[in-house]
């Protein structure tokens, strides 16, 4: 039903307005897009407000975002939206200078945010665990809920190894165009970092991976944290 929009033969969103296309009144859909959390376009126009504040009025002018409105989808306990508005946002940060920072404390708020929705008895017993297994418990919660982080194409491939994983997602939100591109590795950067610092209680670092030629549609990291 979706197609990533760099596909050479990509399915071209549709308006609303569109014949054929089922009305929802009070739901943003958007069709050949992949879609995402409502907090994923919140976080990052959060950010825009605070650092960018010319980009943020650009965007409720040009997209029709404000934080009032975002913040109401996200009071309204909406899961996915579409993700269109959160990547046109996203290529107009990438034209500014600080671009990775607004990516990166996005990325941040949002995984923070979406920790608390962890039941919190269980939380509270992996502190009890051993290290790797607190690790492989965060993870398999990481894969759950990227769907609304990362969107609904995304995929997240790990190698572990000791206390060392190699991680490598593909096909997230953000990623499909080398403008945005290293904004993405900072979103998903600090992402991954909350996760690992609140959720499987480790102090690790986590590092881009470079490689020779760059690659559209992933990003990928090594996470390093003490035994």
């Amino acid at each position: 039903m979706w197609a990533p929009i760099n596909y050479p033969n990509q399915i071209r969103p549709l308006p609303l307005s569109a014949p054929g296309i089922p009305q929802s009144e009070g739901r943003e859909i958007l069709y050949g897009v992949p879609s995402c959390a409502p907090l994923v376009q919140h976080e990052l126009l959060k950010a825009v407000r605070e650092q960018m504040p010319s980009v943020y009025s650009r965007a409720a002018r040009e997209i029709g975002l404000t934080v009032s409105h975002t913040e109401e989808l996200v009071a309204r306990r909406i899961e996915i939206i579409s993700s269109a508005r959160a990547i046109r946002l996203a290529r107009i940060i990438a034209l500014e200078p600080n671009s990775h920072a607004v990516f990166g404390e996005a990325g941040h708020n949002l995984f923070g945010e979406m920790n608390r929705d962890f039941p919190g008895l269980i939380k509270g017993a992996i502190r009890t665990l051993p290290p790797p297994l607190r690790v492989r418990l965060a993870m398999a919660w990481t894969r759950k809920v990227a769907h609304g982080f990362a969107g609904s194409l995304n995929q997240i491939v790990t190698d572990h190894n000791r206390h060392q994983i190699a991680l490598s997602l593909r096909n997230g939100v953000f990623s499909d165009r080398l403008d945005t591109l290293g904004g993405a590795h900072e979103y998903y950067r600090n992402a991954f970092k909350v996760m690992f610092r609140e959720l499987a209680r480790v102090d690790c670092e986590v590092k881009e991976i470079r490689r020779p030629r760059v690659h559209l549609n992933q990003v990928n990291f090594e996470i390093v944290w003490e035994a």
